[in-house]
């Protein structure tokens, strides 16, 4: 296997043809190894896991999509163990290098798909999404992602972590890529349909850093001319973004620990310490303060859906911040990781679909500046993102 960026898993040399006639013949894709290939086992970033692992008895239906459509599956890719992090690095395997960011992470926990596709080892690759893992390297790696609205590509054959949260993620470095493989997958055409307006965001601009804010600025016009005319002056929260992280890492650390809980239990895995943390923090969450995480998640979700009135779309950084430096001090992590969160958290609370579009520059580092639409409005997301491809 030809890796010179990491990006591959330890056991990701899993070669697949596809079907010697469909829409993706002739193109590659990686898959991160959460997704089952029968005979192989699922490493999930850990080398405890991978050790105790079966190998899958069933191939994951994404993947399976994929090969039916014409696809070569050429690999499985590193990711953070368990799909629990959001920075790519891995204390077992290590970082997998940013081709477009040289020296700093890659983002995750889709680490090594985006850095594949980044650097042209494949033409497309399947990760997750649960708090930003495909939308996060997408706009750390300069690549186009795509966040599926929730439940709308099957999760057969997936590891998840947290069900209420968790999507297949897609990864391209091409619009037009991008759009066939979500036509495969998302079983339907894609047309050049628009939305009637583009809605800016602007608490979630004062959130992230004023370069970023800037750069997003500058890549107005180009949204108002492929997509639609931009309306300024929304603020999607009542409360500050920031307030949403508790929520969303309530729910999740839950849900994830209900997920893993008894493996760990019996187990005892070797972890990194901020996954350990991780597992920690959602095992002493108590039902009092998920019930009202839970009742804060409909409230935003009704945020989210009056944004989005009148056939608008939503646009937003994907991050706050272009890639940290790979080796960054952890507590520096820990407050870039909030910021973080504190948009992905948006199209993830409320289950709509989002797509990272590789637009902007600070510095030289990439960052995503972001769509959000309605649930169900997947193929409109990837219609704009072709738009802006051939513009």
């Amino acid at each position: 296997m030809h890796d010179p960026l990491n990006a591959f898993a330890l056991g990701g040399d899993v070669y697949l043809n596809g079907a010697e006639t469909g829409p993706l013949a002739g193109l590659t894709f990686a898959a991160k190894d959460v997704f089952d290939v029968a005979g192989y086992v699922t490493g999930a970033g850990n080398p405890d896991w991978r050790r105790l692992a079966e190998p899958a008895k069933h191939t994951a239906w994404a993947i399976g999509t994929l090969l039916e459509s014409g696809a070569r599956l050429v690999g499985k890719t590193h990711t953070d163990e368990l799909t629990r992090g959001i920075f790519g690095d891995n204390s077992h395997y290590g970082t997998p290098d940013n081709p477009r960011a040289p020296g700093h992470v890659p983002g995750g926990s889709s680490s090594g798909s985006a850095a594949a596709v980044a650097g042209g080892l494949c033409s497309m690759a399947l990760g997750t999404d649960t708090a930003g893992s495909t939308r996060v390297p997408a706009s750390f790696c300069g690549v186009f992602g795509l966040r599926p609205t929730l439940g709308t590509i099957p999760m057969d054959g997936v590891l998840s972590q947290s069900n209420t949260f968790d999507t297949v993620g897609l990864l391209a470095d091409d619009p037009e890529i991008l759009a066939k493989m979500g036509e495969a997958l998302l079983r339907k055409k894609i047309k050049d349909t628009r939305p009637a307006q583009v809605v800016v965001l602007e608490d979630a601009l004062e959130a992230s850093d004023p370069a970023v804010a800037a750069a997003i600025e500058a890549a107005l016009p180009r949204i108002k001319e492929a997509v639609a005319p931009i309306v300024r002056g929304r603020k999607l929260s009542p409360v500050p973004l920031a307030d949403w992280v508790e929520h969303q890492n309530a729910i999740q650390g839950r849900e994830a620990w209900e997920t893993f809980g008894e493996w760990i239990n019996n187990s005892n895995p070797r972890f990194g310490f901020e996954v350990a943390d991780n597992f920690l923090r959602g095992s002493k969450v108590s039902q009092r303060t998920l019930s009202a995480a839970r009742g804060f998640r409909l409230r935003a979700k009704r945020w989210v859906q009056e944004a989005l009135e009148g056939n608008a779309m939503l646009v937003l950084p994907t991050t706050p911040v272009t890639a940290p430096p790979v080796h960054s001090p952890r507590s520096v992590m820990w407050e870039i990781r909030h910021r973080i969160v504190s948009l992905t958290t948006i199209a993830g609370m409320a289950g709509c679909p989002q797509i990272s579009l590789p637009l902007c520059k600070v510095d030289g580092l990439p960052v995503g500046l972001s769509l959000i639409g309605p649930r169900g409005s997947d193929a409109l997301l990837l219609a704009a993102a072709q738009r802006i491809g051939k513009a």
